[in-house]
């Protein structure tokens, strides 16, 4: 392998002439830079524009005229909903009871239900209710967290009231 270094004596770039070139060039690359990108930056005096006055009518029809609010009898819907997350479906029993189980040491209490699935997938775990759709999605991502999937699961009753 050469040895190349700019102490040798065969080195072919000297260190003074480089460094000077390098100079000169940035120089010569400030003063053209300078010479040529030179721009007078001249400020506009605004009072020698006119300003004309906009006159608005739809605001004077507005304030003249007389509307009538009329009352509509609508029923309002209010819905209670309750939020659940399903964590987790099984085949068997014991299954979902060791999911129960590592929920518990997560903080959540989850209930196993069985279901009749055509999978074969009978037992599912389900945690809640939840007040609302943000608890919900929080539980979800603290099982997330621990490798856990699970859905959200909405159930609302809706109450018609006369307003």
């Amino acid at each position: 392998m050469a040895n190349i270094s700019f102490k040798n004596k065969k080195f072919p770039i000297k260190a003074v002439p480089t460094v000077g070139i390098a100079l000169l060039v940035a120089f010569v690359i400030v003063f053209l830079s300078e010479f040529f990108l030179r721009d007078s930056v001249r400020q506009l005096n605004l009072s020698d524009f006119e300003l004309n006055e906009i006159d608005y009518e739809f605001q004077k029809i507005l304030e003249s005229e007389n509307y009538e609010i009329q009352e509509l009898g609508l029923e309002a819907i209010s819905q209670k909903c309750n939020y659940y997350a399903q964590s987790g479906s099984f085949r068997t029993e014991k299954a979902a009871q060791s999911q129960v189980d590592q929920l518990l040491k997560v903080g959540y209490q989850g209930s196993i239900e069985n279901v009749n699935s055509s999978n074969g997938y009978n037992f599912i775990v389900i945690v809640g209710p939840f007040e609302n759709r943000s608890q919900t999605n929080n539980a979800r991502e603290v099982f997330r967290k621990q490798n856990m999937d699970s859905i959200e699961i909405t159930e609302c009753e809706s109450d018609k009231n006369e307003s």
